[in-house]
């Protein structure tokens, strides 16, 4: 299990990394269990994070979701989008990948 578990780990990272590429050359592929997240406070520092599904589970990040929706509401068309400092949002995902 553990050894799974540092894996979903890298694979986030590099993920992450790679949906940062993509998103700049127009390539809209997410892949599968998957889903794209526009994080930031500023248009200009708005930076696309591809969570997995399972990261939707967790206590944490479905409290951090509910928070968005009573800032923002429910009918935003388009991608998820979570107005949050860039920091904030990483030390939240290393948090939620220590305790799974």
């Amino acid at each position: 299990m553990l050894r799974q578990l540092s894996r979903r780990r890298a694979s986030y990272r590099q993920l992450n990394l790679q949906g940062r590429d993509k998103e700049r050359e127009g390539d809209e592929a997410v892949p599968k269990g998957y889903v794209p997240v526009m994080v930031g406070t500023e248009e200009k520092e708005l930076t696309k994070f591809l969570i997995h599904i399972d990261m939707f589970k967790n206590e944490y990040f479905a409290g951090l979701l509910e928070m968005v929706a009573q800032e923002v509401g429910y009918e935003n068309p388009g991608i998820l989008r979570i107005p949050c400092a860039l920091e904030c949002f990483r030390n939240l995902l290393n948090q939620i990948s220590r305790i799974n």
